[in-house]
């Protein structure tokens, strides 16, 4: 029998909240945060990339195997965007709901998440990471919640409506939580960003 294919949806259509340009293109290094979420995703399908703000301008950033659809809507919150990326998924397939703007996160992590799911018992439907009692993204969920996902009002409703099918991976890195939507907490990322790549320099 074959794996389940698993597709990374990436929600790269958000505004810029205050951060005053397009979260995918804010630059880390010698990568933008869209770059460095599609390199994560890197082993499992090629990705679905979400656009909506300035999605020309993001659109220029695609690998040639990254596959987009616009959501224009983008204004409508990340389900909308999420929905939109479904509408790429083959039926049956899983998806990993990726948001561009965690620049922290890892290709290890996105690995073991993806163990953790091929590992999981049948009646658990979603896959996320958790440090203590407080869980983060990316979140792998099995093709079978897209009909609750579209009777929604948000993605967040469904992730947490039976606790009992999630299957939790403990981890220690906060990554699964910072993001950014301000000129602020873009530095704070940028910082621990730089951190993170000074063994490896």
């Amino acid at each position: 029998m074959r794996p389940i294919r698993i597709f990374p949806i990436i929600l790269a259509a958000g505004g810029p909240g205050k951060l005053g340009f397009a979260k995918p293109l804010a630059r880390f290094g010698d990568k933008t945060a869209l770059q460095i979420a599609i390199e994560n995703c890197a082993g499992i399908e090629p990705p679905i990339v979400v656009l909506g703000y300035r999605a020309a301008s993001v659109r220029r950033f695609l690998p040639i195997d990254a596959r987009h659809v616009l959501n224009r809507n983008w204004r409508g919150g990340q389900l909308a965007s999420l929905l939109a990326g479904l509408r790429r998924v083959p039926r049956g397939a899983a998806f990993l709901l990726y948001p561009v703007d965690q620049p922290l996160l890892t290709k290890e992590l996105v690995a073991r998440l993806v163990k953790a799911f091929y590992a999981r018992k049948p009646s658990q439907k979603i896959v996320m990471p958790r440090v203590g009692h407080r869980a983060g993204h990316p979140i792998l969920c099995d093709g079978s919640l897209r009909g609750e996902l579209r009777a929604a009002e948000t993605a967040r409703e469904v992730v947490y409506r039976d606790q009992s099918r999630i299957r939790f991976v403990r981890v220690s890195d906060q990554a699964i939580w910072d993001d950014f939507d301000s000129k602020a907490s873009y530095r704070r990322c940028l910082r621990e960003y730089r951190l993170r790549l000074k063994p490896h320099e």
